[in-house]
């Protein structure tokens, strides 16, 4: 095996089947009688489907470090940009909709500052177990980047995701933390960028708010 490959396996800690190292016999034993040959055929069979299933799930396991980010758990903006294209694809041919509602941190550089890059990565992780706990496995949460996240409320009317927000804003503010939510919704006849431009959109706004409210407005 190459260095290469060697390094491969390391890195990915994808499962690996003993059995895929094995060359495959593609020639008959020589003047092998019929049931050695039927026994040479089964042989060939499971051994290529025993390689058939370690690839896919290599495949599979690579996918999922492809689309998820490695400080929280969540799937990344690709991670969640492809789920949400099958979800708008399925609301297009009459299937659920929804909501998009992408989540900023306020006040989250400050953290930084304060306490450091280290501290701040622990509170996103924090985060991240929030709204994985706090989320049902019909939608799907990601972090975007930097302190923005997303979520997808499958199903769930616009009244309904305010509501599952503002319950959110105040579970995040459990752990010293505000944010600000910008909502959208999806039916399948816009594309996902449309639809997260929108709730980013309305995020902005919302911070912006934020930002201008009185103490006594912010409550």
């Amino acid at each position: 095996m190459s260095a290469a490959a060697l390094k491969l396996r390391k890195v990915d800690n994808a499962p690996v089947a003993r059995s895929e190292t094995r060359r495959l016999a593609l020639v008959p034993p020589a003047r092998a009688n019929q049931p050695a040959l039927l026994d040479w055929a089964r042989e060939v069979a499971a051994t290529a489907d025993r390689r058939v299933a370690t690839l896919e799930a290599r495949l599979a396991h690579l996918e999922t470090l492809i689309g998820s980010d490695e400080l929280t758990g969540l799937l990344n903006r690709r991670g969640f940009l492809g789920v949400f294209a099958r979800a708008n694809a399925a609301a297009k041919r009459g299937g659920h909709g929804g909501v998009i509602a992408v989540c900023d941190l306020d006040g989250f550089k400050k953290v930084n500052d304060r306490l450091g890059h280290a501290q701040g990565d622990e509170l996103l992780r924090r985060l991240g177990a929030i709204l994985r706990r706090k989320t049902r496995k019909m939608d799907a949460t990601a972090r975007l980047g930097g302190d923005e996240f997303a979520l997808m409320l499958v199903g769930v009317s616009l009244p309904a995701a305010k509501r599952k927000c503002q319950w959110l804003g105040r579970v995040i503010g459990t752990v010293g933390l505000g944010a600000s939510f910008g909502l959208a919704t999806f039916d399948g006849e816009e594309s996902e960028d449309s639809v997260l431009h929108r709730a980013d959109m309305a995020m902005y706004e919302a911070k912006r708010r934020s930002a201008a409210a009185t103490p006594a407005e912010r409550g």
